[in-house]
């Protein structure tokens, strides 16, 4: 995992639209305009071991740190992507999709975007798409010789209209999250599920997610989406919290066979759980008032991540 420190010194370039087949790595991605890295209508491209950011100007939504538009085979890996409206924005695209080992830090919105990585309309192709041991770092403060300053997150992990199988889910774990938005009520750690048509076959676990601004994880949506083995810790004196965890059909289809398993909680306000009893949920083991939980735990680096 790299950090900002790590990172710097790399050289400078502006901003690269990709080929198919290309490997983009060892470079510092900047631009004043618009996103830095773009993938459209491409192939198999990896982006890996590099600085991306700052791209395009704070307040433009397209400023995006990667965005693919049609692209099917990708691999973002081990980069460092900073002072962008998303650090990647997945849309219309086909797995796999990996991002893994990223660290993202100082994201600007504005809402709708705002997110570590969104996917929106993920589906199709063959192999597993995973979003896997990130660091998601929107605590204000001073870290690896940087300024977290600008922390303008909406959902760190967004999953919209994204469709794994069940042979290949998309998989989000041993990720970890902390801070959100000063303002923002609509934000969460992980959501998974939201859209107009069919989303599901995702499997959340192993996720550390701490102080989040409102929601911890949820379910809004889909089928076949599975939460379990993550670790939420909300202090409503750190941040504005509303709750840990949900489950809620926010979709035009029917939320299906949604399970919330061996999760475990703790917040400061005693709202660990909402099951509207849209999405026919399974709530099995887990502590929703786990006390041994704390902030700290934000630090530790999952073993599966070495």
């Amino acid at each position: 995992m790299p950090t900002p420190a790590s990172i710097a010194g790399k050289p400078k370039i502006g901003q690269v639209v990709a080929r198919s087949g290309q490997v983009i790595e060892n470079v510092h991605i900047t631009t004043t305009s618009g996103p830095c890295v773009v993938l459209t209508d491409v192939a198999n491209v990896t982006i890996r071991n590099s600085e991306i950011g700052p791209c395009g100007s704070s307040g433009n939504v397209n400023s995006h740190g990667i965005v693919t538009i049609g692209a099917s085979n990708i691999t973002i890996s081990s980069n460092v992507i900073h002072d962008v409206s998303t650090g990647a924005y997945i849309t219309d695209s086909s797995h796999p999709v990996v991002f893994e080992k990223n660290y993202v830090y100082n994201i600007r919105g504005p809402f709708p975007r705002g997110q570590m990585v969104q996917t929106n309309g993920l589906k199709g192709g063959s192999g597993s798409s995973r979003i896997t041991c990130n660091v998601s770092d929107a605590m204000p403060g001073t870290r690896h010789g940087v300024s977290h300053d600008t922390h303008n997150v909406e959902d760190h992990i967004n999953l919209y209209e994204t469709l794994g199988s069940s042979s290949a889910r998309v998989e989000v774990a041993y990720n970890r999250i902390r801070g959100g938005h000063p303002t923002s009520n609509s934000g969460s750690g992980i959501m998974s599920g939201d859209g107009q048509v069919g989303s599901g076959w995702i499997w959340a676990h192993h996720n550390v997610i701490t102080n989040v601004r409102n929601v911890g994880m949820a379910i809004a949506g889909g089928a076949n989406i599975t939460v379990e083995n993550n670790r939420i810790y909300q202090n409503g004196s750190v941040i504005p919290v509303n709750v840990a965890l949900y489950a809620n059909n926010y979709s035009a289809v029917a939320c299906t066979n949604a399970a919330l398993l061996n999760n475990r909680v703790w917040t400061s306000n005693s709202n660990p759980l909402w099951d509207s009893g849209t999405c026919a949920l399974l709530l099995d083991g887990g502590n929703l008032h786990d006390t041994s939980l704390n902030a700290s735990m934000f630090d530790e680096t999952p073993s599966a991540c070495n």
